[in-house]
């Protein structure tokens, strides 16, 4: 047994001669007080001292030290990283969020990589087990883009004989947009050079992406449900509260027939991948 004291909502425990002080915030505290109350003190122990309490994920990339996160030893903070940890206090699998935090570190873009998954979080948008996120997109009823009606947004399991021998080709204004098949999906992809990543310019070069409420501030009969990996985000524009961004590359994955079915769409596109 470990001398402690509970004052307040801190746990205070001695252990070899050392004080440590659990607040709430700390993502073992629920665990160390149960521990307390039934007198497992190896395991009080293991979740108090530092060198037992860092858990890997994602092949080491991500530790968790007490109520702090670190990417390859950087320490993070972040609405991402207060998320993971709060998600570990509750015992929630973070597998998606680790793999969705690899991905975001690839981008190249500072911005995007602090602005991305508060937009996500946001407007609710989910993150896929493959740390991917889902998004919106209107186009026309032919399932070609709303501005210059050359860019195909079909899902592949939709796509007619003409549009299986017209993949892959080159469209967009300025023919600079590629449509092609890969891994039987839609991708739809332009050069990143060419997506504009400032975001005070709400209306500017690149493909769009959007929430269920920025839906209705846009024109177009279908809509449909890409996938975007973070690393391939460019901007977050700040018009409509950011409910939209910018990205150089994402997947045609499905089709929402109905708004109020929004959420079981997304559940059916992860399901099926």
């Amino acid at each position: 047994m470990y001398p402690y004291l509970i004052q307040g909502s801190n746990i205070i425990v001695v252990i070899d001669n050392k004080s440590h002080t659990i607040s709430k915030s700390h993502f073992a505290y629920e665990k160390i007080k149960k521990a307390i109350k039934k007198g497992k003190w190896d395991k009080v122990k293991d979740l108090i001292e530092p060198k037992k309490v860092v858990l890997d994920y994602g092949e080491g990339n991500v530790s968790i030290k007490g109520d702090t996160l670190y990417w390859r030893g950087e320490e993070m903070h972040c609405s991402l990283s207060q998320r993971m940890i709060q998600m570990i206090r509750d015992d929630f699998p973070i597998e998606p969020l680790v793999k969705f935090m690899d991905n975001l570190q690839q981008n190249p873009s500072h911005r995007a990589v602090n602005e991305l998954y508060t937009f996500l979080e946001g407007n609710n948008l989910p993150i896929t087990p493959d740390g991917h996120f889902l998004a919106y997109k209107r186009v026309r009823d032919s399932y070609y883009d709303c501005h210059s009606g050359t860019v195909l947004n079909k899902p592949f399991a939709k796509f007619s004989d003409e549009d299986h021998k017209m993949v892959p080709y080159k469209a967009g204004v300025n023919k600079n947009v590629r449509v092609s098949v890969e891994n039987d999906t839609t991708v739809v992809q332009m050069p990143r050079n060419r997506v504009d990543d400032d975001k005070t310019r709400t209306c500017s070069d690149g493909l769009h992406f959007c929430s269920l409420g920025y839906l209705d501030r846009f024109h177009g009969e279908r809509i449909v449900i890409m996938k975007v990996n973070p690393a391939d985000v460019v901007s977050i524009p700040v018009d409509y509260g950011f409910s939209k961004g910018r990205c150089w590359k994402y997947q045609v994955v499905g089709e929402l027939n109905d708004r109020s079915e929004a959420e079981d769409a997304f559940e059916g596109v992860v399901h099926d991948w």
